[in-house]
């Protein structure tokens, strides 16, 4: 049994949720790349792009990747871009399970504008409306999640608790 998981995904498909929860159900720990880089620069993810631009957060974001791969027995929700970092993806599968968390578009749009602090803690990439912006995000992104899940879980039609019975027996080989 590989001894983590790494959750990759779109903004608000639950990764952060799900993560603490599958952490809590494995006795494993729940880390959250985005927690990591914001503690380590001292600003929020809001800030960072603001003062320096996305550039010096995905920099931050892949140095925190390529420190997690000698990690064991833990659940790691990534943020939504860290994807992009492919040199990385291929070192984190060797020692732990990938799995993509999915959603259509009008599920992930209807959480986004449901939560009241999205716009602070989630910056817009594009500056376009939210639904938009996911559109073109999802078609940039969706090939390379596919290329690197090892699993993928619709959060669109599973709640929390049957998405880390889904994920759990995956990783524990229980088909």
């Amino acid at each position: 049994m590989k001894e983590s998981v790494y959750l990759i995904g779109c903004r608000a498909v639950g990764k952060s949720s799900i993560g603490r929860e599958l952490a809590h159900t494995l006795s494993w720990k729940f880390l959250d790349t985005d927690t990591l880089i914001t503690d380590k620069l001292g600003q929020t993810v809001t800030e960072i792009v603001a003062a320096n631009g996305w550039q010096k957060f995905r920099e931050a974001e892949k140095e925190v990747l390529r420190q997690l791969q000698n990690e064991q027995k833990c659940v790691v929700a990534t943020g939504g871009g860290a994807i992009l970092h492919g040199e990385v993806w291929p070192e984190l599968k060797k020692q732990g399970n990938v799995i993509w968390l999915t959603a259509d578009i009008a599920t992930l749009c209807a959480r986004i504008s449901g939560d009241q602090q999205s716009a602070s803690l989630r910056p817009s990439l594009t500056g376009n409306d939210i639904c938009l912006e996911l559109e073109d995000v999802l078609a940039e992104r969706s090939p390379l999640y596919r290329t690197f899940a090892d699993c993928i879980i619709d959060t669109g039609v599973l709640d929390v608790e049957q998405a880390v019975l889904k994920i759990t027996n995956y990783v524990k080989g229980i088909q």
